[in-house]
């Protein structure tokens, strides 16, 4: 039997969260309030028969499990379904959205982490209570604000969606790394290197960041997830035309095929950003040990 540290037993259990994830999603979707209520319904202009197939093809994804098994096996086949609501091929309308999303993401991650790493480094480093303090107050104010409300100001001052972003992830960041790099500043090692009079950027790149960069390393592929997450009400409020308003259109039409695909798509994101973390640290233990 694989460890649990090995690289089959990470990837293996990556593959199961894959596939439980995507029937739950659709289990959610079917157990929501209007499901099943189709707007067209109420269209005069369709004839019975028209809409007694809508009422057909509601009926088919009433039972979420026949109905995942069905969309696994057209997966399998390069064949999403076709969305109720855009009127289109399932797999197209993530091909042609999943860029802008990337790079709003992209953009988001690297703003917030940069901000995080170079605060929380200046006041580690500095030792001011000042620095410190006006730091964590910066980060405990974004912290308390909805990702919601801060699109909305992002897009009341004409800033990206990826500036957004990176204010959802500095908060998560920020305090985590300033206790690593806090704790390794601390760490025996540290100061005997210090003691012996070795320069302080040496002292700094050699000893405090490989020390602080495993648990950073795994916060990253944390904040993958949370970035991808709180790209819907982000994208959804700025009308960027990317995944999350994708997502946010689809769940108010109920749209089985596209939900089920976006969800599917975010945990890929998640299980391999955190498979990815695992392995990287895994790395970085074998070379220190």
């Amino acid at each position: 039997m694989p460890s649990r540290r090995s690289p089959v037993w990470l990837i293996g259990r990556g593959i199961a969260i894959l596939l439980i994830s995507g029937l739950a999603g659709a289990t959610l979707v079917r157990l929501a309030p209007g499901f099943g209520v189709d707007e067209r319904s109420l269209d005069a202009r369709f004839s019975a028969p028209t809409l007694a197939s809508i009422a057909r093809a509601n009926e088919r994804d009433r039972n979420p499990l026949t109905f995942y098994l069905g969309f696994l096996k057209g997966l399998f086949h390069g064949d999403l379904g076709r969305s109720a609501v855009f009127g289109q091929p399932v797999g197209p309308l993530i091909r042609e959205r999943a860029p802008t999303t990337i790079r709003t993401v992209l953009e988001g991650l690297i703003l917030g982490w940069c901000a995080a790493l170079v605060l929380a480094t200046a006041a580690a480093v500095s030792r001011r209570a000042v620095v410190l303090a006006v730091a964590m107050a910066f980060s405990g104010s974004l912290l308390s604000i909805p990702s919601a409300l801060l699109a909305t100001v992002c897009l009341l001052l004409q800033l990206s969606p990826g500036t957004a972003i990176a204010a959802v992830v500095f908060p998560r960041a920020f305090p985590h790394a300033y206790e690593q790099v806090r704790a390794a500043l601390a760490a025996p090692y540290v100061l005997m290197a210090r003691a012996r009079g070795l320069a302080r950027t040496r002292v700094f790149l050699f000893h405090v960041i490989p020390a602080a960069l495993p648990p950073l390393v795994a916060l990253v592929g944390v904040s993958v997830t949370l970035a991808f997450g709180a790209s819907i009400p982000i994208e959804a409020l700025a009308d960027s035309p990317g995944l999350g308003q994708m997502a946010w259109r689809a769940a108010l039409g109920r749209d089985l095929p596209v939900l089920v695909s976006v969800t599917l798509l975010l945990t890929v994101i998640a299980v391999s950003s955190n498979v990815a973390a695992d392995l990287i640290i895994m790395h970085l233990q074998r070379r220190t040990a």
